[in-house]
């Protein structure tokens, strides 16, 4: 039992603290919905109660009147937003709205006299804040209750039994708000777990194992991506495809643990090379594919010509030879889609190893 309450206190500190952040790991959507169904509940208790209760203490039976209705119109009118359109309802406009309830409440304890049941509503509003909102805002909202069950003795005088009555609903009411906000803590730290382990498996997903680069598949996303930054932004962009010379050897000879080393060593020295804007990639065996973005052709051929000496100078295969890369560079041009470029590069590739075994024939 012990525990279970410390790692259920442990999860409420685990919520962000950043206001955005705690929402944004919130399912608000839900909790729209659900305040829009209490805003009807509390209409549809109001208007059992008002039969029972009649709001006509302060003399003019006709105002009191107008104020039920009025609060029963009200809340079901705030309930409109959050059930037909819930994501126009901002988690500020959200909590406005909690102190909303409580002034309407506090104005109808008015109407009614100080002893009628309509205070006894104040308790929806305090297990729907505390499970909704981070446990600051709680704090504040649960102070402001606390000033509305002490109003009536602003315009009723003292009463020694509304007081420990008040008394007692401050004490059960921040017990049960305590509650509320550790059990909802403990979903939204789950819900947070759960959306981090997605993104940790999506970046698994295109993250190549051996060399720790961006796999075929995330150079496939970030392509498209930087291909339509560059269409919108109307910005050079230039792609590399860069392939590790005899590296067919180094497996053959010397076995595919050292090839696999040879791997990691170039990975390395590439992205250790690039520009922070610049984006590399495990293109597919041993070959290695680079994205400049705001980057024209002259300017990639100088990148890649900086990144093929770290790896000429970082790099060596077995027998201390070595390892040199091979590439071609593109740049794209009007009406070139993302296809297009990898196209052109590994077209400029090709002519590249065409060029390289021209002096053996």
């Amino acid at each position: 039992m012990v525990t279970s309450t410390a790692s259920r206190l442990g999860a409420l500190r685990r919520q962000p603290r950043d206001l955005d952040d705690f929402y944004a790991i919130s399912d608000l959507d839900t909790a729209r919905r659900i305040g829009g169904l209490l805003w009807i509940f509390g209409a549809v208790i109001i208007a059992v109660l008002l039969p029972v209760a009649p709001p006509d203490h302060q003399g003019a039976a006709t105002t009191g009147w107008a104020i039920g209705g009025g609060v029963v119109a009200v809340c079901l009118i705030a309930a409109l937003p959050l059930l037909v359109a819930p994501r126009t309802v901002t988690p500020n406009a959200l909590l406005s709205m909690g102190y909303a309830s409580l002034a309407l409440i506090a104005l109808l304890q008015w109407a009614a006299g100080t002893h009628s049941p309509y205070a006894e509503l104040f308790i929806i509003s305090v297990i729907y804040v505390s499970a909704v909102h981070p446990p600051r805002r709680v704090v504040l909202f649960m102070l402001a209750v606390a000033a509305f069950l002490v109003l009536p003795f602003a315009y009723d005088g003292w009463s020694a039994e509304y007081a420990a009555q008040a008394l007692a609903h401050v004490l059960l009411w921040t017990t049960l708000s305590v509650i509320a906000a550790i059990f909802a803590g403990e979903v939204r730290v789950q819900r947070m777990e759960l959306l981090e382990g997605e993104q940790e498996a999506s970046a698994l997903a295109r993250r190549d194992p051996l060399t720790g680069l961006g796999n075929r598949r995330a150079f496939d996303e970030a392509l498209e991506r930087v291909v339509a930054g560059a269409r919108r932004a109307d910005r050079p962009l230039s792609l590399v495809i860069a392939d590790i010379e005899r590296f067919k050897s180094v497996n053959d000879e010397h076995g595919h643990l050292e090839g696999d080393r040879c791997l990691r060593a170039v990975a390395g020295a590439i992205a250790a090379s690039v520009r922070p804007s610049d984006d590399a990639f495990r293109w597919g065996g041993d070959e290695f594919a680079v994205l400049l973005p705001s980057t024209d052709h002259d300017q990639a051929h100088t990148v890649i010509e900086r990144i093929a000496e770290a790896v000429e100078h970082d790099v060596t295969a077995p027998g201390d030879e070595p390892l040199r890369l091979r590439y071609g560079v593109a740049e794209i041009e009007v009406g070139m889609d993302a296809g297009a470029l990898v196209a052109a590069a590994d077209a400029d590739l090709l002519e590249a190893k065409d060029a390289e075994r021209l002096p053996a024939q």
